[in-house]
């Protein structure tokens, strides 16, 4: 059950248009060409802080749309950066 202070949620009623259309996006895009890095336990998820709206799976890998490909988004846990592969690119930690 999701309340409303939660920061990420897969409550659809909690969506507004642009965050449904994102979803719609998404799923139109892993349905034409699902990613080898999106596993079991697959959720749409709003970032209600944010309005990121993004697919995980129950590892928490997460895909998003970048233009108009599904890509993985990656996170440092070590320093909190984030990003696409190519923004992250020679991406040190240090």
């Amino acid at each position: 059950m999701s309340t409303a202070s939660e920061t990420v949620t897969s409550d659809l009623s909690r969506f507004g248009f642009r965050e449904l259309k994102m979803a719609a996006d998404l799923l139109a895009a892993y349905c034409e060409t699902p990613p080898e890095f999106l596993g079991d336990g697959l959720s749409v998820m709003l970032n209600t802080h944010s309005g990121y709206v993004f697919l995980t799976d129950e590892d928490f890998n997460v895909g998003m749309m970048n233009g108009d490909r599904l890509e993985q988004f990656h996170t440092c846990f070590e320093c909190g950066a984030e990003g696409f592969a190519e923004e992250l690119n020679g991406h040190d930690c240090r």
